[in-house]
């Protein structure tokens, strides 16, 4: 079996875990959960903390009986909020130890150190770093740590990405309470990047819409990696809300109602009830007409604060990037009759709403998972270098008496280089 990684993120109304390994540059899932946890996460805010370290704790062992699988889990890859994401560059420069001038991985390591050491202004904190290239004393450039290479200095060109230290000290604290150790932590704009990069049929350029439960993040992203970014607090759970509400039925009725039959803009005159609920009994009946106003009088709200994002974080581009296309992903992404809203809200626009393609993982709110297992093994000089997230996994026997106590080992502990 190949070396497996375990990616967790905490969402606004859920933990998501993804349990996999990159394979000829493809996420490949051996197991994804979901473990429910409404309004965890308000105005960025952990509502219960206590609450979210003894979810969390009950994710250090996962069984998938269908598959025969446990899989336990010490160490974890993390997805972060790109809330206040503010991205660097930074250049520096380190000789080479060997005496021989061969490039090897502790001179990766100095360099990248020598990147970390960077003071971040403004409270914030680096939490990933991202070589752009490693560049030789001959000039000679590498897009990859250029190992075995002879060369008495080495450059790294590299951007920070660095979150308020606060938000970033909270998920380690969390996290570390729950038990677990994050091997590497990564933004969530940097991770859908990365997996967008090898859908060679969405754009290079393009801003990035990531349009969770309660939280929307709008990242531009250049050549594949983000330089900036803006966020607000409004979701798909918010309309889920404005329905619940509207239609006097349960938030889950509400929910399935808004997936089942989202906006569909030739609705019938005399199309049936909407099945609120298993027994329908509801004292007023409501059509798909009823729940096109309501959605339709939600997005126009939600398209000004929208296009305010837009604006704001283009600003300084003085009009050069008003035909940049969009990408929007993220759960609240794929209600049906979405992208009509807003390539109307966006007419010089592009609008792509690409759907996920690794097996195993196909809802549009497990894109930045597949992105951070796509990165998560890069060796890029980390100080955790010889870390993996995941610590041991079985193979339960077929044998249903084995089953509650015995297991046979697959594999032991994974490492990564």
């Amino acid at each position: 079996m190949e070396k497996l990684t375990a990616c967790f993120e905490i969402s606004s109304n859920a933990i998501k875990v993804l349990i996999g390994y990159e394979l000829g540059g493809a996420p490949v899932v051996l197991l994804r959960r979901t473990k429910p946890f409404p309004g965890l996460i308000k105005d960025g805010q952990i509502t219960d903390p206590n609450g979210l370290i003894r979810a969390l704790a009950e994710l250090h062992t996962l069984d998938e009986p269908e598959k025969h699988l446990r899989i336990s889990i010490s160490e974890i890859c993390l997805v972060l909020p790109s809330i206040g994401l503010t991205v660097y560059q930074n250049d520096k420069t380190t000789n080479v130890v060997s005496p021989t001038n061969e490039i090897a991985k502790i001179d990766i390591s100095n360099v990248i150190s020598l990147v970390r050491k960077e003071a971040v202004p403004g409270g914030n904190i680096i939490v990933d770093i991202i070589p752009d290239e490693f560049v030789l004393d001959d000039g000679a450039r590498y897009a990859n740590p250029p190992l075995g290479v002879k060369s008495t200095a080495l450059m790294i060109k590299a951007k920070i990405h660095a979150l308020p230290e606060a938000l970033y000290n909270t998920y380690l604290r969390l996290l570390g309470q729950s038990g677990f150790r994050i091997k590497k932590s990564a933004v969530s704009a940097y991770c859908a990047a990365e997996l967008f990069k090898t859908y060679p049929d969405l754009p290079k350029s393009y801003l990035l819409v990531d349009m969770g439960a309660r939280l929307t993040t709008v990242s531009l992203i250049g050549e594949g990696s983000p330089y900036s970014s803006a966020s607000f607090y409004s979701g798909g759970d918010d309309l889920t809300d404005e329905i619940a509400q509207a239609f006097d039925c349960p938030f889950e009725v509400a929910e399935k109602v808004k997936i089942d039959f989202g906006y569909k803009a030739k609705a019938h005159t005399y199309s049936p009830a909407l099945p609120l609920g298993e027994d329908n009994v509801l004292k007023t009946p409501y059509y798909q007409k009823d729940l096109n106003a309501l959605i339709q009088a939600h997005y126009e709200g939600y398209q000004a604060i929208l296009s305010n994002a837009v604006s704001s974080l283009l600003s300084r581009y003085n009009g050069q990037l008003d035909n940049l296309p969009i990408v929007f992903t993220g759960g609240a992404s794929g209600l049906l009759g979405l992208k009509e809203f807003m390539q109307k809200a966006f007419p010089g626009r592009e609008c792509y709403f690409p759907g996920l393609r690794s097996v195993g993982a196909r809802e549009r709110g497990y894109a930045s998972l597949l992105g951070l297992l796509l990165t998560s093994g890069k060796y890029v000089g980390s100080l955790n270098d010889n870390q993996r997230g995941v610590g041991t996994v079985s193979r339960l026997s077929k044998d249903p008496k084995a089953q509650k106590g015995k297991t046979t080992r697959l594999s032991a502990e994974n490492d990564i280089l």
